[in-house]
């Protein structure tokens, strides 16, 4: 007998994962905006608004993995356990709390852009773990910095300027990024046992356990959202770029190869700037597209020098750089 393998089923599979993976970028770009829009206001504190977002967003998750896995779900150790705690601690409560503080003062843009240096960070911090920079990492920091520095508008044709009315907020965004970097590389070990959905759900699982009894003990006034369109906001923000977006990047992993699906993450941030400008009426400057594509660049600088060492992890940490989360 004579089997017939279909020559389209190869294209077939490779256009399932760019779906799934345009599905998951498109998501992710939409927190930034949502996130903005909430806090903006003062709709909703930043404690509160995480704490909804992934105790609903978390908790789907953890279905979607207990009807998938059943009991295997469960088959992680102690120590294992006491990781995830910490990377919750790490990628879910010190990410998003910070996250949505910052944009309390700055813009969607501002944050979207600040969260793209992510991968810039992780090489910094590679050398507390004894990884010296190479000249190609070091120029890829730089062109990344300019960039982010010029997006900002810190950079200007009449030399440095500091936006006061920023400032605050994207120093928290910046630390917001410093904690998923953390996460990232102190996550590596366990996503490598456990697979990265799983790591990830029970990561999002003690995250949003954390931030309940961060609400509990925090000696500051919490601010519920009371309009219906305020709760809407976070409903889709705990469905569709948590819950549905983690499950739209662990189908394109299946079909498609990590470099391509990693590509089609950096559509999140111009995403992110065409939504800003268009549902929030932030004003992007030539110089903001200018300052991301150097962005971009710096990271593919550095991104080139560690290909080979990237794509042999079984299973990443998904980080899209928005991301983030």
């Amino acid at each position: 007998m004579m089997v017939v393998v279909s020559p389209s089923w190869p294209g077939r599979e490779r256009l399932v994962g760019v779906g799934w993976s345009l599905l998951s970028a498109l998501l992710w770009s939409t927190t930034f905006v949502a996130g903005r829009f909430l806090l903006a206001d003062g709709k909703v504190d930043p404690v509160t608004l995480s704490a909804c977002r992934f105790v609903l967003g978390g908790g789907l998750l953890l279905g979607v993995g207990v009807l998938t896995w059943r009991r295997t779900f469960f088959a992680i150790t102690g120590s294992d356990y006491a990781r995830l705690a910490l990377l919750g601690l790490l990628g879910i409560v010190g990410m998003s709390v910070l996250l949505f503080h910052g944009q309390q003062s700055t813009t969607a843009t501002n944050s979207a852009i600040i969260m793209q240096l992510n991968p810039i960070v992780i090489c910094l911090l590679g050398l507390f773990i004894g990884e010296w920079l190479s000249a190609r990492r070091v120029l890829g920091i730089a062109v990344a910095l300019a960039g982010c520095l010029l997006a900002l508008g810190v950079l200007t044709s009449r030399g440095v300027s500091i936006d006061k009315a920023h400032l605050t907020g994207d120093l928290y965004v910046l630390a917001s990024a410093c904690c998923w970097a953390l996460y990232t590389v102190l996550g590596k070990g366990v996503v490598t046992r456990l697979g990265g959905f799983r790591a990830t759900t029970w990561a999002m699982v003690f995250g949003a356990v954390e931030l309940l009894v961060l609400y509990a003990v925090l000696p500051v006034p919490h601010v519920w959202p009371v309009s219906g369109g305020a709760w809407l906001v976070i409903v889709y923000l705990a469905i569709f770029p948590t819950a549905i977006a983690f499950v739209a990047w662990y189908e394109a992993m299946r079909h498609i190869p990590l470099a391509l699906l990693n590509v089609m993450q950096y559509l999140t941030p111009p995403t992110t700037l065409l939504l800003a400008w268009l549902l929030l009426g932030e004003r992007l400057t030539p110089g903001v597209w200018i300052g991301f594509a150097l962005i971009l660049a710096g990271v593919a600088i550095v991104g080139a020098a560690d290909h080979r060492r990237l794509v042999k992890l079984p299973e990443p940490l998904p980080v899209a750089p928005p991301t983030n989360l």
